[in-house]
């Protein structure tokens, strides 16, 4: 018996659509894994799309880095991202301040991007300890 895929199969490709025609999303969320599933969700529901590149770090919010804006350019460039979600979250042990600092923090970290992917949709997201996903 072999342990091989088909392309049908093949978690790259869904079988149900070309690959080349598969649409993504990114999102900019913390390391902590109580997140990311929430965020991810999110993303596919808001923008229609089957993937979600997460580009993952402690706290992002806390400081938007030129690495962190090269990895979404490799989102948007080579995958054609059609939005990108940027998220934080209630008990965050990477950055430790009070929460609506914490959302104001994300609100500024989507201006960064939005000055740069100037024709990619930009959504801030805070994300409750229940998991719960409130526009910013």
């Amino acid at each position: 018996m072999s342990s091989k895929l088909t392309k049908e199969e093949s978690p790259m490709n869904g079988g149900d659509e070309p690959e080349s025609e598969v649409n993504y999303a990114t999102a900019i969320c913390c390391i902590d894994g109580r997140i990311q599933q929430p965020v991810s969700d999110f993303g596919r529901r808001r923008f229609g799309v089957r993937y979600v590149d997460m580009i993952t770090k402690p706290g992002p919010v806390a400081n938007m880095s030129d690495e962190m804006n090269a990895y979404v350019r490799i989102s948007v460039r080579e995958h054609h991202s059609c939005g990108i979600v940027v998220s934080a979250h209630a008990d965050c042990a990477a950055n430790p301040i009070d929460d609506n600092v914490q959302k104001d923090q994300c609100r500024k970290a989507a201006a960064i991007l939005r000055e740069t992917w100037t024709k990619t949709e930009v959504i801030p997201v805070w994300v409750s300890l229940d998991c719960a996903i409130e526009l910013l």
